[in-house]
């Protein structure tokens, strides 16, 4: 709450990790500076009763009140596509906007984007226009920007986490904020005062993608049948799903097949690939080296068999180990 010119706020985007971070640090502000009675916080997808929530936002919006002219009134969703406020709300809100009272503050939040044909948000994009209101985008972080905020978490936590280990989380986790978050927090009680590790990462986290199917990968790709199944039952006693397994099978055989296609047509350099794909460089790296054995008709042969696979399992009482065993079998 720094900006102290401007008392409407818009924030919406993918982002909702940052959003949610933003809004209760405003709410820890305003609650330090007033009162948490002077914060009214309103969703317009929430169950409850339409006419209490009319009633409320009613009294929210009101300059004179019991609890004094500082106020904090936050509203969530009411800007998405098909969101059906009533008319003497809505009005009450646009004249709200018009002009705010000192120290009246209004925060509009969302994921999705706003409706552009919604009257109050046409209201905001001109108030926004003169420099009166604020809109903002939250983006998810990517490539070198999520490697930063990783490391900045990292910092926030007090855990020291090296080079490669921070790859990896980006690689097999994503832009997953809120897991990120979560596995951080994990590996800094696990690890406080010690440097984390791949091998640390590999034991504690279970991402989107871990070092374990890169090494099952390896074997599958340097056709070494005993250790591929071998890695296989490992994963499946360790505790991961049939169709976990098959979904990341069939998502590094679909990289497989862009990377390919990105190296032998187009002759791009790794850093390219990784950017055009919107691939981690960590993924591309491991790939690339795995692709050496792969002829990209095989790799084409494979991706259509997984997702084979996928039907069979959902139509049929085949197990995905047993398809596993034909497939290497195949090799």
């Amino acid at each position: 709450m720094s900006d102290k010119t401007k008392q409407l706020f818009l924030w919406h985007g993918e982002n909702d990790y940052e959003i949610f971070q933003r809004m209760v640090y405003w709410r820890e502000v305003f609650e330090k500076k007033y009162t948490g009675l002077n914060i009214f916080s309103f969703d317009l997808l929430a169950s409850g009763s339409k006419d209490k929530i009319n009633n409320d936002l009613k009294n929210a919006l009101q300059v004179n009140s019991l609890f004094g002219m500082n106020k904090l009134v936050i509203l969530k969703n009411f800007l998405q596509t098909g969101s059906k406020l009533d008319k003497e709300v809505q009005e009450l809100v646009l004249g709200a906007l018009k002009k705010p009272a000192e120290g009246f503050f209004v925060v509009f939040y969302q994921t999705e984007k706003p409706d552009a044909r919604n009257k109050i948000y046409k209201q905001i994009q001109g108030l926004h226009k003169k420099a009166i209101a604020e809109i903002e985008e939250f983006q998810l972080p990517k490539q070198n920007n999520l490697v930063k905020w990783i490391l900045n978490k990292a910092k926030q936590y007090e855990i020291n986490l090296s080079l490669e280990a921070v790859n990896l989380l980006a690689a097999i986790i994503g832009n997953d904020l809120w897991q990120l978050d979560r596995e951080i927090h994990k590996l800094a009680n696990y690890k406080s005062g010690e440097k984390v590790t791949t091998e640390d990462i590999n034991l504690m986290v279970k991402g989107k993608y871990n070092d374990d199917i890169f090494q099952l990968m390896d074997a599958i790709s340097s056709k070494n049948k005993k250790k591929a199944l071998k890695l296989f039952q490992d994963q499946l006693d360790s505790g991961s799903n049939e169709i976990y397994l098959l979904t990341m099978l069939v998502r590094q055989f679909r990289i497989f097949w862009q990377i390919k296609e990105a190296t032998e047509k187009d002759n791009l350099p790794e850093a390219m690939i990784a950017k055009q794909l919107k691939i981690h460089p960590y993924v591309v790296k491991k790939s690339l080296s795995q692709l050496r054995n792969f002829p990209i008709e095989q790799i084409k042969k494979i991706y259509q068999q997984l997702l084979d696979f996928e039907i069979k399992i959902k139509s049929t009482n085949i197990t995905f180990e047993l398809l596993f065993d034909l497939l290497i079998a195949e090799l």
